[in-house]
């Protein structure tokens, strides 16, 4: 079983890991064509709503005292599970519009 401290440790990495590929998709999407930047943006910022609650229950965790955490963690790492599969998701969502966004500007230049 992992410690406290273990946990949260693995909790941050995720976080961290989202916080990268949301910030690689707002690079490629102020690059956008207009008709598709739209799109894009409400994706991103559903994943921003994924993000942040993934934040909260990561602070409720860190927050907790010894023996509230194994009870709040069993919480958590449900959340987290959801979050991670509605996250990914979503990412493969805006990762199909951006492909069909480079076949838009593929056919452009042919």
């Amino acid at each position: 079983m992992a410690t406290k401290e273990e946990y949260l440790a693995k909790l941050k990495t995720q976080l961290d890991s989202w916080q990268v590929e949301v910030d690689a998709l707002e690079a490629k999407a102020s690059d956008a064509m207009d008709d598709m930047k739209p799109e894009i943006d409400a994706q991103i910022a559903n994943l921003k709503v994924k993000f942040a609650e993934g934040e909260g229950k990561f602070n409720e965790l860190a927050d907790a005292t010894e023996e509230a955490w194994e009870e709040l963690k069993v919480d958590a790492e449900a959340k987290f599970n959801e979050l991670i599969g509605d996250f990914k998701e979503d990412l493969e969502v805006v990762a199909t519009e951006a492909k069909g966004l480079f076949a838009k500007i593929m056919s452009i230049f042919k």
